[in-house]
């Protein structure tokens, strides 16, 4: 396949260039592949990767994706398949196998051969998950969604091919040809190049010689009738052409507010301002009309770590979100599960939906597990650091002299937002007064109340924490939201709400009320008694958090040394950037290449990208500062005397060479 020279693509007019392949970064399989025990079995693991959430991100088939072409033009040969494995590790994705039960050698080419744990017991409600299915050797974060109808017209639907939690959350970096894997980690992946991908694809379908032909061969079979194939050449290009029209609005949408979209690169995506503009715009139609209810995507982030995050109080960036249900159902919807928001004639399919509730609500306890400090119980664990795998690299070693030092700057700079270690009895014995264990932020409820730091005092890009305090959504009178109704009354929040009079609600608001009501919906449709809805539910309430100022949460740092890049918005390549003063740290690095570098933590900070790789970069070519990217704050400077953006003293490099090994333990 010939992909075009990216040195001359700027040269080319913006209505050319649109039509080229996207620039990826070079093929680079690598030698050994090692998934890092976190405390799951291969069957856990497998399955988190594979089971539908019902959603359908793509919009294409399951057998169109398998289908089409990747879109680039060859001289010699037709194009390799769009869902081949090498080209979706290109965009980022991790290879997995077909299924658990092939040959040994096969298993152990993707990392898979290993002991593990035992499966924890499923939940004691009657909901029951659904096996994973991979038969077509689909990356890690790719399931087969199976729905007998479309919930917006009841119409019969085809097998989706959607995404799970696990392609956002599925960590993977790479030191000289070893491929390092860990579940529940940040992922390197660009969601904008799989979306332009697709998109090309059916265009060169429609207009590249001998590709349809072929296309609607493997869709329909070489004995298909010409009537057949008008049929689906003319669905092909209506479904191309809705595409288009989507783009086309977005543009016109940001043209109009004089938003502008701040690029999301590998690993970086704006989760909320998606799930908004899907759930409120996108799926309510779109258009003038709707106007209000669309936002830029202006704040991507870096896809946060997972493990441990099912005991936090409120896990998100903002400190948003306490109930772990809606939490969930919210992200299967921004990923594309199908729902019905026209309710029919009667309004009794309102709020209907593809979610796989059943799946949703097993992965939250496969992630849990029973007991936070006791791994026996289940869940995921975070990684631990690899040394043993390179046990003559000196970049690998840890000095314990340098952790023992470590821990006591962690304990004096560290410990007072992140609390202390989940596993260090060492720190424990030492500082007892901020042992973590009995820290008095563990809540009656059994989650851990993380502390909340204003982003006026951490200095960090605001961006974030302003999507669903600043952003405000109409919802169509139809829905009946009443957050006072929904969330006060129903969950005894105890907070002065909105009644429904208010026409124009808070996104946070509106988007708790709707969610909720989807995922009752579900279980309504389900047929769930009472008891299991409660236990479906949990104990926590589906509340607002009652901070008044914007904030972002600080968690445990168990397993910070695979969470690079850092900072909520990823503008900090490494730890070692990260424990410096804020004004020296680079202000643009490339993403998208896994080299990993264990002596800082993280990625190299180099400014000059290799083709196909992204530029992250704090302001645009004319020197604006890009929304949402800041690398300010969070900075060790001076006395560390208390100002905004300052959160300790400045470090010497053997004070800052110690406090990274002993993270390196953690």
């Amino acid at each position: 396949m010939i992909e075009f020279p990216e040195k001359a693509r700027p040269l080319l007019p913006a209505s050319v260039a649109v039509l080229l392949p996207p620039p990826l970064p070079a093929s680079n399989p690598p030698k050994t592949v090692r998934w890092l025990d976190q405390n799951w079995s291969e069957a856990d693991r497998f399955w988190s990767h594979h089971a539908s959430q019902g959603t359908a991100t793509l919009p294409i088939s399951y057998d169109w994706f398998l289908a089409l072409e990747q879109p680039g033009l060859s001289l010699i040969a037709a194009p390799g398949l769009l869902s081949d494995g090498a080209y979706l590790a290109r965009i980022g994705f991790i290879s997995s196998p077909r299924t658990l039960d092939a040959g040994k050698e096969e298993l152990i080419s993707f990392g898979y051969g290993q002991a593990g744990v035992s499966h924890p017991v499923a939940p004691t409600t009657s909901l029951h998950w659904a096996p994973a299915d991979n038969r077509d050797g689909l990356p890690v974060g790719f399931a087969r969604t199976k729905v007998p109808f479309d919930p917006r017209n009841g119409q019969p639907l085809p097998d989706r091919i959607g995404l799970t939690c696990a392609a956002c959350h599925t960590g993977h970096i790479e030191y000289r040809g070893v491929s390092l894997r860990f579940d529940g980690g940040p992922a390197m992946v660009n969601f904008n190049a799989l979306e332009r991908a697709v998109s090309l694809s059916l265009f060169y379908t429609l207009k590249a010689p001998g590709r349809f032909e072929r296309f609607s061969d493997r869709v329909l079979g070489a004995q298909a009738t010409s009537e057949q194939r008008e049929d689906l050449r003319a669905t092909l290009q209506k479904t191309f052409d809705s595409i288009v029209v989507a783009a086309r609005d977005a543009y016109a949408r940001e043209a109009a507010t004089g938003q502008e979209h701040t690029p999301e690169n590998f690993g970086r995506l704006d989760a909320l301002n998606r799930i908004g503009n899907r759930l409120f715009y996108e799926d309510l139609g779109g258009g003038a009309a709707l106007a209000p209810n669309f936002h830029a995507t202006d704040a991507p982030v870096r896809f946060p770590a997972l493990w441990s995050a099912p005991w936090f109080a409120l896990a998100e960036y903002d400190s948003s979100i306490e109930q772990p249900l809606v939490r969930n159902v919210g992200e299967a919807l921004g990923v594309g599960s199908l729902i019905d928001l026209g309710g029919g004639a009667d309004g009794k399919t309102l709020f209907t939906s593809t979610v796989a509730l059943e799946n949703i609500v097993w992965i939250e306890d496969l992630y849990r597990g029973g007991d936070f400090f006791s791994p026996g119980s289940g869940g995921l664990r975070a990684p631990k650091w690899p040394a043993a795998l390179f046990p003559d690299d000196p970049a690998w070693k840890i000095d314990p002299a340098r952790v023992e030092k470590g821990r006591a700057l962690y304990a004096e700079l560290c410990a007072g937002c992140h609390l202390g270690p989940i596993d260090d009895p060492a720190f424990d014995k030492a500082f007892p007064d901020k042992a973590l264990r009995h820290s008095d932020a563990w809540m009656k409820n059994g989650t851990l109340k993380l502390p909340q730091i204003p982003v006026s005092e951490v200095g960090t890009d605001p961006a974030q924490s302003q999507v669903l305090r600043s952003r405000r959504i109409e919802a169509p009178p139809r829905f009946r939201l009443n957050p006072r109704r929904d969330l006060g009354d129903a969950w005894n929040c105890g907070t002065s709400l909105p009644d429904v009079s208010e026409k124009s609600l808070p996104f946070g608001l509106a988007l708790m009320a709707t969610v909720d009501r989807i995922a009752r919906k579900s279980m309504e449709d389900r047929g769930l008694t009472e008891d299991d809805r409660k236990a479906v539910f949990g104990p926590r309430a589906n509340c607002p958090n009652a901070e008044p100022q914007a904030v972002y949460r600080a968690r445990p740092l168990d397993g910070v040394w695979a969470m690079a890049p850092f900072l909520h918005n990823g503008s900090v390549p490494s730890l070692y950037w990260l424990l410096r003063p804020a004004g020296e740290r680079p202000r643009k690095f490339c993403l998208g290449a896994r080299d990993y570098d264990p002596r800082r933590v993280g990625y190299p900070a180099d400014p000059v990208c290799a083709p196909g790789e992204t530029l992250f970069e704090e302001t645009d070519s004319a020197g604006r500062s890009l929304k949402g990217n800041s690398a300010a704050g969070h900075s060790f400077e001076g006395d560390g005397a208390s100002r905004p953006g300052v959160v300790g003293r400045a470090l010497g490099d053997d004070e800052r060479d110690a406090l990274i090994d002993y993270l390196k333990t953690l």
